[in-house]
């Protein structure tokens, strides 16, 4: 790109700008908002590296933690959920590897008192100037000194370490003169994005919006009074280039950051608040996002900004400090003088003696160089002391731990081998905590194998007919419900994505926005439209259909604005009935507002008469409103034709003047505005009418389209026979007060959102003549009295809703109320087991009714922090036949999805069930992982300082980083993880090598699984049934226990 200015650069220079940062940014996942919050991998930009690989990564990019504490590793062994034979196997391999052994020294039993017994974080930690002579000294009393020319070498590595050429210069800068420009910058960035970002939250709107934020905020910042008050000097850097590329480039050059380092320091800019940049990589990639079509951004314009008021920011230092503006001037001047540049470094960071802060302070704040060496001379000499010291401390502690001759082994190592034995220890604790993991999950892993049932081959099969047959989402909530429906009466159950296999985008009765009902990893092509089944129909049925839609889209875009005092004195009935009678209030609240009419969705696919009929009569009832509001002329003193030639000479396919200006005697200058206004504000033309034919478009699905899902997720789950009279399609969703994460709580299948309209569109279809009459062409025969049935089931009071009742056939009325009841006990009896784990005495378990109660009243208290556990402790996801776990408590621990791959002789089915569900289970259970493993970096702490930022995410505090995991009170109980962070352990039943076969077919699949994402078994039953693990890279023979068969999956930690 050479050195050209901005009006220089060409569309292939800032197609390369755009392309460095598109792919800089990657490690960053991107970010839903709140009110669909997508459970998501944290460290998905990093899974093309294998798991171990991309933690340590992340450690670098993000600063967080990949596995928990050591003693909280030593806790879950003592509770029984560590395989000891895994974790002295693991430890074997280590030493193993080792290319020799230090004789005299009993290294095994070292390593193994460090892992089981060691209390402390890291035996041998980070250290500046430790080495193996140094300790020796310190071990045998002798004083301990670091020869000059040995210092001297020691300290070059140091400082190349710690002020890296290609690290953030304000970075440098903050570390080595204590200016706290990277804060300040953050602080400013944040402003700046809460906003332009901001969702009808603030009462103030950024003006310029609509530009894109970097020009918005362009315009904005050149006349801050902030930014003027602290004498930022951003007008003539604002005007050094026009385009966000021009300006990330030329920021650039001026810090003079070598162009083959760029693209490493965009990532580290990126990465210092990757909360936001992840929703904005989001928001800039979402299609049908309301938001971001009105007010345009991308990680360019961000990137723009932060550049901008970085360079500001370290200009202002430069002004104040005297210290260097740039990357390469930031080197020269380590390299001038690298004892004071140490100096600073301790001091600045944090990591100085604190005897020594003083006398350092005061040292470089008189700035001389010759104070400086004899100084940092001392103070290196004493600091290599303090770091022996502390060595020899946790050594010596640890030597007491084992007892025996572990001292005399300390004592006797020379200092070559004190140096080769911290190598070995510091290696081993690098990589302790993979260790503990893997241990950890072959506990789980083994308790599964031993669990599950083992059909018999000579079981014939059951052709008799249940009662009821219910698909039920594979979320670990539905275990329970599955589990008590199959006990109380003759129910066959089936798990399945919560979509139900039909991808859609759905705008609800008196909703202003479509949401996407689908896994995140899917982008849906069809619109669902619900409307109610009571309207006065306008000239034709789908024209009124659209036109009440219409009517209550604006509704709902105004109800934001509606002044509070109009409803102050509801509003404060609510504030009091919340707080006080949660219950009675609610129930009051639903008789008051029970208005939502029974409603329809417009299913079947518009063909291009009907679209054209229907934006044509949208059109007319736009002009017809215009008329009304800008020339106060009312409708009936306006023909058809009147109309019609308005409509004609918007869209410029005829000429003014109309006949009705003519006739009222309006202007041409007159006409010619309201025709204008047509078009730019009622959206009357020819360009806007060929964007709505193509939304029109997305309407609904064609028969053909129809059969294809119904036919797949029925081969899916194995339902192609034996149908019963009530086949239950049962969404689920959840329901909290006061909850800015209540959407992590309802269905990751459908992308954070509810399912219930994916069970309805289903059950529509299902139910269709024409589709089961094309069913039966493919060999699936639905028999005439089997009914398809939308039903919800919510997961925060257990209670499961019928719907659409109004459509139900006469015939099947007579057994309705024995399938309401079977639910209401499956209801009880989970809201039973799930009570005493969040707070409610033991009792429960035997008190279904109270129980079931006290559910009903935690989802409508809106004090209460943890109304229902959610996905947490998920551990297993079985795809299979139900017999494998029929019967089988496990714990609300499993997502199921049923499976039978006798259906699957391509295994197309399985690449389905592995592409998406099993996805969608690995980001949910790495989500909860990482949150559990870092709650400040991957999770979002605690709820109790979170406030929501511009209705579409949390902060902590006033001001932060996005918040992007989950809250402490999701994760933790007491303060210790409730949630057990393990990778998610898949277990497929199908022959080995048709499963091997259809993982390698998919090459993100592959990625996850050959990375150790997930864990993997087969349990092949052409192979009587054995169970192959996927354990380092190979496939191995894990034979089932006798003796643990009977024993619970898990134990709470006492």
């Amino acid at each position: 790109m050479g050195g050209r200015m901005d009006n220089k650069l060409t569309l292939g220079d800032r197609l390369n700008v755009r392309s460095m940062i598109y792919v800089a940014s990657e490690p960053i996942p991107r970010f839903w908002p709140m009110r669909t919050f997508i459970h998501h991998n944290p460290l998905f930009g990093l899974e093309h590296l294998s798991f171990e690989a991309a933690i340590e990564e992340a450690n670098t990019l993000f600063h967080g933690r990949g596995y928990l504490s050591r003693s909280q590793y030593q806790e879950y062994r003592l509770a029984g959920k560590v395989d000891d034979a895994k974790l002295e196997k693991y430890l074997d391999d280590f030493l193993s590897a080792l290319p020799g052994v230090l004789p005299g020294v009993a290294l095994r039993k070292w390593l193994w008192s460090l892992l089981t017994v060691c209390q402390s974080e890291q035996v041998v930690p980070k250290t500046d100037w430790l080495n193996g002579q140094l300790l020796h000294d310190v071990l045998h009393g002798q004083s301990t000194t670091m020869d000059r020319d040995t210092q001297q070498l020691q300290l070059g590595v140091i400082l190349a370490h710690k002020i890296a050429p290609d690290g953030p210069v304000y970075a440098n800068i903050d570390r080595l003169f204590g200016t706290d420009i990277g804060q300040t910058l953050d602080e400013l960035l944040i402003k700046s994005c809460l906003d332009f970002f901001d969702e009808g939250q603030s009462a103030w709107q950024a003006p310029g919006r609509n530009q894109g934020f970097f020009a918005a905020w362009k315009e904005v910042a050149q006349h801050n009074v902030r930014f003027f008050l602290r004498g930022l000097q951003l007008r003539q850097l604002l005007e050094s280039e026009e385009t966000p590329e021009g300006m990330v480039a030329h920021i650039l050059k001026r810090l003079k950051v070598p162009e083959e380092s760029w693209q490493r320091y965009i990532t580290r800019q990126l990465t210092r608040l990757h909360g936001w940049a992840g929703f904005i990589r989001f928001r800039s990639s979402a299609r049908h996002y309301y938001w971001a079509e009105q007010f345009p951004a991308d990680l360019t314009d961000f990137l723009a900004v932060r550049m901008v008021l970085g360079m500001a920011l370290l200009q202002e230092a430069v002004r104040h400090h005297d210290c260097p503006a740039n990357a390469e001037a930031v080197q020269a001047f380590v390299h001038a003088d690298p004892l004071g540049a140490y100096l600073r470094l301790e001091l600045h960071t944090g990591s100085i003696l604190p005897a020594w802060a003083h006398r350092v302070e005061d040292v470089l704040a008189r700035r001389r160089r010759p104070s400086f060496a004899k100084l940092a001379h001392a103070y290196m000499d004493n600091k290599s002391r303090w770091e022996g010291e502390r060595q020899a401390s946790h050594l010596r502690r640890l030597a007491a731990t084992m007892g025996g001759d572990a001292e005399a082994e300390l004592m006797a190592m020379t200092p070559a081998q004190l140096d080769e034995f911290m190598e070995v220890v510091r290696n081993w604790e690098k990589g302790e905590g993979f260790v503990w993991l893997r241990s950890m999950e072959m506990h789980y892993i083994k308790a599964l194998i031993n669990r599950v049932n083992i059909p018999k081959a000579s079981a014939p099969p059951v052709d008799k007919r249940p009662f009821a047959q219910a698909m039920l989402c594979i979320d670990v909530r539905s275990e329970p419900m599955r589990r008590h429906l199959e006990a109380i009466g003759d129910y066959e159950t089936f798990g399945i994505g919560g979509f139900f296999g039909v991808p859609i985008s759905f705008l609800g009765y008196g909703k202003g926005t479509e949401v996407h009902l689908c896994p995140a990893i899917q982008t849906p092509k069809n619109l669902i439209l619900e409307i109610p089944v009571a309207l006065e129909l306008e000239e034709e049925p789908l024209y009124g259909a659209l036109e009440h839609v219409l009517h209550d889209l604006k509704g709902s875009v105004l109800s934001p604005f509606v002044a509070v005092e109009a409803v102050g004195l509801i509003f404060s009935l609510g504030l009091i009935g919340k707080t006080v009678a949660p219950l009675t209030y609610h129930q009051l609240h639903d008789r008051l507002h029970a208005d939502k009419p029974v409603t329809r969705l417009l299913l079947d696919k518009l063909s291009h008469d009907q679209a054209d009929s229907i934006l044509r009569a949208v059109q007319r009832a736009m002009i017809v409103r215009a008329l009304i509001k800008e020339w106060n002329i009312p409708r009936d003193q306006v023909t058809d034709d009147d109309v019609r030639q308005l409509r004609e000479i918007a869209l410029e396919n005829a000429q003014g003047p109309s006949d009705l200006a003519q006739r009222r005697h309006i202007s041409d200058q007159d006409e010619t505005a309201f025709i204008q206004k047509l078009r730019d504000i009622y959206r009357v033309e020819r360009h806007e009418m060929s964007l709505q034919m193509e939304r029109l478009g997305r309407i609904g699905f064609s028969v053909d389209e129809q059969v294809r899902y119904i036919s797949q997720s029925l081969l899916l789950v194995g339902l192609i026979r034996n149908f019963s009279r009530f086949v239950l399609m049962v969404a689920h969703e959840s329901q909290t007060q006061n909850n800015p994460y209540e959407s992590a709580l309802d269905c990751g299948a459908c992308g954070g959102g509810k399912g219930l309209p994916n069970a309805r569109v289903f059950a529509a279809m299902a139910n269709k003549p024409e589709v089961r009459r094309r069913l039966r062409d493919l060999g699936i025969v639905i028999p005439e009295d089997s009914w398809f049935m939308p039903a919800v089931h919510n997961t925060t009071t257990d209670a499961v809703e019928l719907m659409d009742i109004d459509l139900l056939p006469a015939r099947h009325l007579l057994y309705l109320e024995r399938l309401r009841n079977g639910l209401s006990a499956a209801s009880r009896r989970s809201a039973a087991e799930r009570m005493p784990t969040l707070g409610g005495p033991g009792r429960l378990a035997e008190e279904p009714y109270a129980a079931a109660m006290m559910a009903r009243r935690q989802a409508h208290d809106w004090s209460q922090v943890r109304p229902e556990w959610g996905l947490t402790r998920n551990v297993y996801a079985i795809v299979g036949k139900r017999a494998l776990t029929e019967g089988l408590d496990l714990e609300s621990r499993a997502f199921l999805h049923s499976y039978d791959y006798r259906l699957d002789p391509k295994g197309r089915l399985l690449e389905t069930i592995l592409s998406s569900p099993m996805v969608v289970g690995e980001w949910i259970n790495l989500e909860h992982y990482f949150s559990v493993v870092d709650t400040e970096h991957y999770g979002s702490g605690s709820k109790a300082y979170h406030n929501v930022a511009g209705r579409f995410a949390v902060m902590t505090g006033n001001q932060s980083d996005l918040r992007t995991g989950l809250p402490t009170q999701t994760v933790l109980k007491d303060g210790k993880p409730y949630h057990e962070p393990v990778r998610l352990i898949v277990l497929v039943e199908a022959p080995l090598s048709f499963v091997q076969k259809a993982v390698g077919n998919l090459v993100k699949i592959k990625a996850l699984v050959g990375g150790a994402w997930v864990r993997v078994i087969i349990m092949d039953p052409e192979d009587a049934y054995r169970a192959y693990v996927l354990d380092d890279g190979a496939f191995r023979l894990q034979e089932r226990s006798e003796l643990s068969m009977s024993q619970p999956l898990m134990e709470d930690i006492a």
